[in-house]
């Protein structure tokens, strides 16, 4: 029963969860809420909600409730890796198509931050913190970010899903 590969459903619940995440972004960014606000916090809850749910699911429908804790934590990964690539695939086409301003407000906020810790910054000094800020600025470091911000949390939640979601096998040989 332990033996029996739980990659594709994981695949299928990471692609949901990840699906779920963006559906939720694109719905704060059409009501107009600040990148960050809050709400984008609960964002967090359907990570975790989906991991959960996709870990639980495939133990009793694929493993016939018997889950041991590296399959539920290695299940809970591969779903957190899914649903990573997906965001991550998500916020470069975010940043580069749907709200390139957001891009501009984050060097805008960087610049901000500079001047408020050192408002004695010489104006070459400033512009070479600017110029580093850019660096990482761009949509395709923003999804590299985003990828391996989603796979550590990812990680770190399924070490814990994977907890409460273990079930041995009770039965005797």
């Amino acid at each position: 029963m332990e033996n029996k590969s739980t990659f594709l459903p994981s695949l299928q619940f990471g692609l949901l969860t990840g699906l779920v995440m963006v559906v939720y972004t694109l719905i704060l960014y059409l009501a107009g809420v600040d990148m960050h606000s809050y709400w984008n916090l609960f964002s967090y809850v359907f990570f975790i909600g989906g991991m959960f749910w996709g870990i639980i699911n495939i133990r009793e429908k694929q493993l016939d409730g018997v889950m041991s804790y590296g399959k539920a934590f290695g299940t809970g990964f591969w779903i957190a890796l899914f649903a990573a690539v997906l965001l991550a695939v998500f916020a470069y086409f975010y940043m580069k198509y749907i709200d390139p301003s957001a891009l501009a407000k984050a060097t805008s906020e960087a610049e901000n931050k500079i001047l408020a810790s050192n408002p004695n910054i010489s104006d070459a000094d400033l512009q070479k913190a600017l110029d580093m800020v850019k660096v990482f600025t761009n949509p395709i470091m923003s999804a590299v970010s985003q990828f391996v911000s989603n796979l550590i949390f990812g990680t770190i939640f399924s070490l814990i899903i994977a907890i409460f979601a273990k079930r041995e096998d009770r039965t005797l040989a």
